[in-house]
């Protein structure tokens, strides 16, 4: 008889206490010789604080519905198949033969009552078990933040120190990263402009060769944590790491960022607003300050991009003048 091996652990934890990888095959693999079967297919998980989920658990799944000679799943115990009552469903549903090796049962359709209800007695506890880390890891990441110790993976600017498990100035990215707080404060910047200044300066992400995208930037000059304070599950918290830039200077590009906000039409009346629709698409027709003075309208390309050029406030005057006329 055909039947598939399920092995998973959850953290390095695990390891250590005896459920890897290796030691739940090899358990596996000897209740497979002891009862005749054969294994179509192996499939196991490992999941840690950088590579959550279980990709090799939908795999099987997968491969269950399309093998359907294959009905039997080797697996150690309860809390290594389930991690909710979502994964106990989806498997119900395929009419199998689960052998739960560790624990010396076997549970189908055909199971008895009592096997049934020990076995829903284990999948509540493997539930409780896994929402209690969960638990206890949000609340050791909320210890650490009080601390001052940033309880996630640096952000760009930054480098984890695995020794001392704090953030460290990335002498390569700090400075650039201070350089464009420096010029938005002016107030002679756009974030397009700024984050063209990002590429020419050369900041890049760590864990690839990419250029930080313009979003990327934008949430950079609005982050605190580079002033030495950092916001932690809504709370903010004054770090123990070094800050790269000043509170002050963090306030002026705070500040150009609530101007830059405001509706330019709230400052300055355009006198064609609302009156014009584009020849072309007939979207709405918009006004805009180049340079600091020149008016320009053009289609808001509300339907796309559209052929209508930009049109100086002057020359539109002057069509208005003759329609007058």
């Amino acid at each position: 008889m055909n039947c598939v091996l399920y092995a998973r652990v959850s953290s390095k934890e695990q390891e250590k206490e005896g459920f890897s990888i290796p030691t739940q095959r090899k358990l596996l693999h000897e209740y497979a010789a002891k009862h005749a079967l054969k294994v179509a297919k192996e499939f196991t998980d490992v999941e840690t604080a950088k590579a959550a989920g279980r990709t090799q658990f939908g795999e099987m799944v997968q491969f269950l519905q399309g093998n359907t000679e294959t009905r039997l799943v080797l697996v150690e115990k309860t809390d290594r198949l389930y991690r909710n009552f979502r994964d106990y469903v989806l498997l119900e549903d395929l009419d199998l033969e689960i052998h739960l090796v560790k624990e010396g049962e076997i549970i189908s359709k055909d199971s008895r009552s009592n096997a049934k209800f020990i076995h829903g007695i284990n999948l509540l506890m493997a539930k409780n078990y896994i929402d209690n880390l969960s638990e206890e890891v949000k609340k050791g990441m909320r210890e650490k933040a009080e601390q001052g110790e940033w309880p996630n993976k640096a952000p760009l600017g930054y480098l984890n120190n695995k020794e001392t498990h704090l953030l460290e100035i990335d002498p390569e990215r700090a400075p650039i990263i201070a350089r464009l707080f420096e010029l938005y404060s002016t107030g002679l910047h756009s974030i397009t402009t700024i984050h063209q200044a990002a590429k020419e300066l050369g900041l890049k992400y760590r864990s690839s060769n990419r250029y930080c995208s313009r979003s990327n930037v934008q949430r950079i000059l609005k982050n605190p944590i580079y002033t030495g304070r950092f916001v932690w599950r809504g709370t903010t918290f004054r770090g123990v790491h070094e800050p790269i830039i000043s509170e002050s200077l963090f306030d002026e590009v705070q500040a150009q960022f609530r101007k830059s906000g405001k509706s330019k039409a709230s400052t300055r009346p355009f006198a064609f607003k609302g009156l014009l629709t584009c020849g072309y698409c007939g979207c709405a027709i918009t006004a805009e300050i180049k340079k600091g003075k020149y008016v320009y309208y053009r289609c808001t390309n509300g339907k796309g991009k559209c052929k209508q050029p930009y049109v100086r406030e002057e020359k539109l005057a002057e069509a208005l003048v003759e329609v007058v006329d």
